[in-house]
């Protein structure tokens, strides 16, 4: 772990977080209010994950890396859309989408990595 791993996996988190909302709201078009809370929830959400893929210090193949702690990093959020309208369709969504974008953002951190940033 070094700082710069844990700034660009957080950076990256946040970006994952933006990308996830704008997907959510334009793409999918989903039934969701997008309020205050709604947005913050999965910024810092997708920031966590990005954090928390920095911080690790655990040895295994990163990709599975990526997907683990990002489907573990977004039950939080995911047990939330199982209680809503939603049920389990919303909790499979953000669960799917947690492992792609912890995928995605351990593959941004070795991208930065390989280019010694």
């Amino acid at each position: 772990m070094t700082g710069k791993r844990v700034l660009a996996c957080t950076l990256f988190g946040i970006i994952a977080g933006i990308l996830d909302l704008l997907l959510m709201r334009y793409v999918a078009r989903a039934p969701v209010d997008f309020i205050t809370v709604i947005i913050l929830g999965f910024i810092l959400n997708r920031a966590f994950i990005g954090f928390t893929l920095g911080i690790s210090g655990w040895r295994t193949n990163w990709a599975f890396h990526g997907v683990v702690i990002g489907l573990l990093g977004s039950l939080p959020l995911s047990v939330f859309a199982f209680g809503d309208r939603e049920g389990l369709t919303g909790f499979l969504l953000i669960e799917l989408f947690g492992g792609m974008w912890g995928l995605l953002i351990e593959l941004g951190a070795l991208a930065v990595r390989a280019r010694k940033v």
